[in-house]
């Protein structure tokens, strides 16, 4: 059962009225986070198998546990999977909905900031393989993912940050001027009680949809969804070599590519210092936590690699990017001086 059309958006802006959209697909079972599950488990009145949400358990290891599970719970060709968590909640069930018996319905309820702006949307289901992440994987869409910001309610501060940086990572793909609305609005609120929900919702939203509309035109990345990318070469280095979040490394990763645009003669060094400013005013990481050498010789295994070349997205201003290969063999080279 293939799905490759983009998967419905659907606004929710409570966590309760999420069950009554399944009333039309027949038997649900739920993949829920664990930490989720103690929140918010019992809003959803279905069989429920509980993972904990971990880079490592992010294996085909653990999709065969999930697998086997379901198997116990005599799970079908009809059964729907509603899948409830972070990012790595929604690759494993995505994954999993795609491989039993060969395709099963699944649904997406992300809950954190990340796999709201990004994670959950693209139909992009990947495991991790000796520590690389998402080396395995299929691209197969949900029937819905629902963006419901009440989730984020229960988010320490740093969480919500961990999504920051997708979040502006979109709006300097698509659009300045939501750019400098998230940034006001986000200034504002450092100063003043965390109350980020109702502040970023509309952003979210349109973020999401920013996504959604792009995987839709583009869904095996052959051109403009390489964009989405913005940042990441940098950043799954920088994860796989020092272990820090993927937030932290996307925030890191997207000033190493205003950096670069700006040694390459594509951007501003203006625009480069701005975002660097900008990021660094909220709190985000604005530096490598890992040496020139050492990054390079990861970013050479990064699975964009083609021949060669590997594509690196740049800057040309807030709100337009473009794609640029670089020859493999001069990686060091062009490095050497960002930080």
């Amino acid at each position: 059962m293939d799905n490759l059309n983009p998967a419905k958006l659907i606004d929710c802006a409570s966590i309760e009225e999420i069950p009554s959209l399944l009333h039309s697909e027949g038997r649900v079972i739920v993949i829920i986070d664990q930490n989720i599950k103690e929140l918010y488990g019992h809003h959803f009145p279905f069989e429920q198998i509980v993972v904990e949400a971990s880079e490592k358990n992010k294996s085909l290891q653990m999709v065969g546990q999930i697998a086997a599970r379901l198997m116990d719970l005599e799970a079908d060709r009809d059964t729907f999977l509603l899948v409830i968590g972070g990012g790595i909640l929604t690759d494993l069930g995505g994954f999993v909905a795609s491989a039993y018996f060969r395709g099963v319905k699944c649904g997406f309820v992300p809950t954190t900031l990340l796999a709201q702006v990004d994670a959950s949307l693209g139909g992009k289901n990947g495991v991790n393989l000796d520590g690389y992440k998402n080396i395995l994987g299929v691209i197969r869409q949900p029937e819905f993912t629902v963006i419901c910001p009440a989730f984020l309610k229960s988010l320490p501060h740093h969480e919500i940050n961990e999504g920051l940086a997708e979040l502006l990572k979109t709006f300097i793909l698509f659009s300045n001027e939501s750019y400098k609305g998230l940034l006001n609005a986000l200034l504002k609120l450092r100063s003043g009680a965390l109350d980020t929900i109702s502040q970023i919702a509309p952003f979210i939203a349109e973020a999401a949809r920013f996504k959604t509309q792009v995987t839709a035109r583009d869904l095996y990345e052959k051109g403009e969804r390489k964009l989405l990318n913005l940042g990441h070469t940098f950043a799954h280095a920088i994860e796989k070599e020092c272990g820090i979040s993927h937030g932290e490394a996307v925030a890191a990763g997207i000033v190493l590519a205003a950096k670069l645009s700006v040694k390459l003669s594509v951007t501003s060094k203006a625009t480069a210092d701005k975002i660097e400013n900008d990021f660094r005013l909220l709190g985000l990481r604005t530096a490598s936590p890992v040496n020139t050498m050492t990054l390079a010789n990861a970013i050479k295994r990064d699975k964009k690699r083609s021949g060669d070349n590997i594509t690196f997205i740049l800057i040309e201003k807030i709100g337009k990017c473009v794609a640029y290969p670089l020859p493999v063999n001069s990686i060091e080279e062009y490095l050497y001086d960002l930080y």
